[in-house]
């Protein structure tokens, strides 16, 4: 079974993707770039990165799988154990492991795992949609240099030759027709940088209503995904699962328990599509403490424990 389409489809939604026993898909939302270069406009993305350190089940993925496919999660944590076992025995043979929409991943010379991302799609969810864009430069300083050329007449109207020997040169033309010129290229300059910022707007106008266009005739292609379940609820939590079942009567009875041990947090959730009543040990409306929460339960309590944001 292929775990990347669980894993594009998670990042859409979340920041960290883990895989039990292998290791942790991260994801860093990005600003938009300006290739000065190519002369393109990139929209935000998120930059994934993996780490091999963190391989502990915050059972994410395998509750995705276990919706998606409507199957136990004790099911879900095998098919990605087996995953693991084979993307494992690739890497110790020397190949290269190649997840769709997400990267590669190979040994180097010291057996540590080498992830380079994939720059062909973008998982962050603000920039569905969104493409890049041309982006022309505009060479604002452009001026044509000019000299005027200073004309006198005499008294009887008649046009009166330069003096090129400089016996009739009045030093006050000369200061007249310098002022004159830094009037005139002065005005040309205001009157071209005016032009150049309309020119400006104009074409980032264009640009804007061309990928306004693009966005509303474009079909995009995510592949298969998962089932959603929605429902509607005051306020988002992240519920730290300790059993799901389609008897209502098991989960009471696992309910009962866990508040004879001391969870007094602990409640049965609506039950959802699927119609599992699912019972928690407890939730939070912070992630990180439901994180934390989910750790301690996981040493402390039951291993298998997993998280869902509802």
């Amino acid at each position: 079974m292929q775990l990347t389409k669980h894993i594009t489809y998670l990042f859409y939604r979340y920041d960290c993707v883990t895989v039990p026993g292998f290791g942790a898909f991260l994801g860093t939302p990005a600003p938009a770039k300006l290739d000065t270069d190519k002369e393109i406009i990139y929209p935000p993305t998120k930059q994934i990165s993996f780490n091999a350190q963190v391989q502990s089940n915050d059972g994410l993925l395998a509750n995705a799988i276990s919706l998606e496919q409507q199957i136990s999660y004790e099911q879900a944590v095998r098919i990605i154990h087996r995953e693991v076992v084979h993307w494992k025995s690739l890497l110790h043979d020397g190949k290269t492991i190649e997840l769709d929409r997400i990267g590669k991943l190979n040994f180097n010379t010291e057996q540590n795992v080498v992830f380079l991302p994939s720059k062909d799609y973008n998982h962050l969810a603000e920039s569905f949609g969104l493409f890049p864009v041309k982006a022309q430069k505009i060479n604002r300083i452009k001026l044509l240099k000019s000299t005027p050329k200073v004309v006198d007449f005499n008294n009887e109207g008649n046009q009166i030759e330069p003096d090129l020997q400089g016996k009739n040169s009045n030093p006050l033309r000369h200061v007249a027709a310098a002022a004159a010129a830094v009037v005139i290229a002065y005005a040309g300059f205001m009157a071209f940088d005016d032009y150049t910022k309309d020119q400006l707007i104009a074409q980032e106008m264009q640009l804007r209503n061309e990928a306004k266009q693009e966005v509303q005739q474009a079909v995009f292609d995510l592949g298969e995904l998962p089932k959603l379940s929605i429902q509607t609820v005051p306020q988002e939590a992240y519920h730290i699962i300790a059993g799901a079942f389609s008897v209502e009567s098991n989960a009471d009875r696992l309910l009962s328990e866990l508040q004879q041990k001391g969870f007094v947090s602990a409640q049965k959730l609506v039950p959802n599509s699927q119609g599992l009543h699912m019972v928690t040990f407890g939730s939070r409306v912070d992630k990180t403490e439901a994180i934390d929460f989910l750790r301690q339960v996981q040493r402390t309590e039951f291993l298998d424990a997993w998280m869902l944001k509802r």
